[in-house]
């Protein structure tokens, strides 16, 4: 904890000329200032700290013009408190990055004043890492609460110590870390409820029901935002218990008392212009409205919401609301806008490194692209969401590990160093029995029972560590499972996408026999024609320009020319079809050739007919005789076996 309170001061340290324009003077070298433009400088401060809330940007030039004035004269203490009320007015403009500078800044003339002392100092800090935890970045958010702690601790302020659990708890709820939220928010509440503080015991109340809604215990949940509501008595504080009574009625599926609780938030935050939450509460009522069916009024108020998220630069809120805005999309048909959303949640959550909302939106962009057919995009997305999917187990694994065998070399330690103290106990009492004989009795009976307490406890810390040798069998067992699933997922994909290859390459076979087929009927059609017109003149006379005509009828009704040109075409369709059947069944003749290839693109007995200048009797015959040399059962079909080939 104090190192990471040392390198936090560091960098503050590291930080104040960029923010103050300059080197301010340590207390031991301020000039006294003027009683008038102190008094100045104080009713600046005490006016801009009263309009903060209701007027930031007239607070936020009336505390700059008190900057100003006390930097002139070297007043390190009104500098901190005219930096804390710009930082307050930046605040309550959403403009959380404005915001952490001057809380900062307030901090650092702070610490010129006090070193590690100052209460005020680890104040700052913990706002400073509020305004990070809006703006999703945990990491230094976490930082500072932790520093501010190290001092609150140093100094025995219970009430910030309180403060700054809960902060802490809340940082792991938003990494879903739920087991050292619950540790940290227990912590607070029992603090809480010695000083009967009941504003910080809803507090406290409201973040476990939180962890419990998220472990999916809705009814739990339900009694602690229940009790937080009615402990809370300020009407600005109620929404968020408000919320998450409704977000609780959402989960157990009663919409409508759902919407109720959450229009009331809504309201209120709406009254205390309280726009970012405001936003919230949108997102949470059009979930409803989606789960209820109200597509269009779901859209409408995420849309807002996501405005407000934009405008202060909440890049979490942004994420989750797209995604969402991509889901109802989808359900309305809208597929374009869907995948605008999710591309863009995408862009968001990959530079905010939110790896489970980025696993959130490449899993429903690879269901989107299977949904529209384009089998090789969501192959694309599946191995993006495996990607990310891996990658989070990996972390999780890893960070749960590393926790485990520190708590396992820390008892270890423990247990060796209660091993040895026992052996020097057990030392000493052999000394003292050898010097006082007439006390043996009674030092035994005490070593007896040392030995008893010791043993018990060695036991029992055995039995610990087996069961966390248990546990991390466990967890490899389950890392197992999660790798089989996604590599069962990936399999099904790869199944989907072979089976939609099948389909497309049937559908262009089917296509091709069609015109196979038109292109052999045109054949057919001009052989009958040429086949009626030579009878015709057969029977009208034999003039030799007669004759004449019938030679030409006769050489454009070869047969033997047209089968060549069909066989050509048949073969860029079917390749290697003639020599497969010639090497199945040798036996065949050419006339035999020529009417399976007819059969395998579906011709009718009488479009053979017409294509081998035989009569429809013949070419029922030349399918028997065909059967037969293929020795075809009668229950067989002769079209589809010629398939098969």
């Amino acid at each position: 904890m104090q190192v990471i309170y040392n390198s936090i001061i560091t960098f503050l340290l590291l930080t104040l000329p960029s923010l103050s324009g300059g080197q301010p003077a340590r207390q031991n070298q301020q000039p006294t200032p003027g009683k008038n433009k102190a008094a100045s400088i104080d009713t600046l401060i005490a006016r801009s700290g009263r309009m903060a809330e209701e007027n930031p940007d007239t607070a936020f030039v009336m505390a700059g013009r008190a900057l100003e004035m006390a930097m002139k004269i070297n007043d390190l203490s009104r500098l901190s408190h005219a930096a804390r009320w710009m930082a307050e007015a930046c605040y309550y403009k959403n403009d959380y990055r404005k915001a952490i500078d001057f809380y900062l800044q307030s901090a650092i003339y702070s610490y010129e004043i006090n070193r590690d002392s100052s209460g005020f100092m680890a104040e700052r800090l913990t706002d400073a890492a509020y305004c990070y935890q809006e703006l999703g970045i945990y990491d230094k958010a976490l930082e500072l609460n932790l520093a501010s702690l190290s001092i609150q601790q140093r100094l025995g302020n219970q009430t910030e110590i309180s403060n700054n659990l809960c902060n802490i708890g809340t940082n792991y709820f938003f990494r879903a870390q739920y087991d050292k939220a619950v540790d940290y928010f227990n912590r607070t509440l029992s603090l809480d409820r010695k000083s009967g503080d009941s504003a910080a015991i809803a507090i406290s109340l409201n973040n476990l029901g939180m962890v419990y809604s998220r472990w999916g215990k809705h009814h739990r949940a339900l009694e602690f935002y229940t009790e937080a509501l009615e402990l809370t008595r300020e009407e600005s504080k109620k929404p968020v218990k408000l919320s998450n009574i409704g977000m609780a009625w959402y989960n157990l599926k009663d919409y409508e008392k759902a919407l109720e609780y959450l229009n009331q938030a809504l309201e209120i935050d709406t009254k205390y212009k309280q726009s970012i939450r405001a936003g919230v509460r949108k997102n949470e009522i059009g979930s409803v409205l989606a789960a209820m069916g109200r597509y269009t009024e779901a859209i409408r108020l995420h849309e807002e919401a996501l405005a407000v998220f934009r405008s202060a630069g909440i890049l979490e809120s942004q994420i989750i609301t797209l995604a969402d805005m991509g889901d109802l999309y989808r359900k309305t048909g809208n597929n374009r806008a869907a995948e605008t959303c999710y591309k863009e949640s995408v862009t968001i959550a990959s530079r905010n490194q939110s790896l489970h909302h980025l696993s959130r939106n490449y899993k429903s962009l690879f269901e989107l692209a299977k949904e529209q057919g384009n089998s090789a995009l969501a192959l694309n997305y599946y191995l993006d969401y495996s990607r990310v999917k891996d990658s989070i187990f990996t972390n999780e694994t890893n960070d749960l590990i590393s926790r485990y065998e520190i708590i396992y070399e820390t008892e270890k330690h423990e247990k060796e160093n209660q091993l040895l103290l026992r052996d020097n106990e057990i030392k000493a009492r052999r000394q003292k029995m050898l010097l006082i004989f007439t006390a043996g009795l009674f030092l035994l009976l005490i070593m007896a029972v040392s030995l008893f307490r010791v043993r018990s406890k060695y036991l029992k810390q055995q039995q610990l560590i087996l069961q966390q040798d248990n546990y991390l069998a466990n967890l490899e067992i389950a890392r197992k499972d999660t790798a089989n699933q996604v590599l069962e997922e990936r399999v099904f994909a790869e199944q989907q996408i072979n089976r939609l290859e099948r389909e497309k390459h049937t559908a262009e076979i089917e296509v091709k026999n069609n015109e196979l087929a038109n292109s052999l009927l045109n054949i057919v059609r001009k052989n009958e024609i040429m086949y009626e017109i030579r009878e015709r003149i057969r029977f009208s006379g034999n003039g030799d320009a007669l004759n004449e005509l019938v030679r030409f009828i006769n050489s454009n009704t070869d047969t033997d020319h047209n089968w060549k040109k069909f066989r050509l075409e048949f073969e860029q369709v079917h390749a290697g079809f003639f020599d497969r059947l010639k090497q199945s069944y040798p036996d065949l003749t050419e006339h035999d050739t020529r009417l399976a290839a007819c059969l395998r693109i579906n011709l009718s007995s009488r479009e053979i007919a017409g294509m081998m200048n035989v009569s429809l009797e013949t070419a029922h015959k030349n399918r028997q005789r065909l059967r037969k040399k293929m020795n075809l059962p009668p229950s067989c079909d002769l079209t589809t076996e010629l398939k098969k080939i």
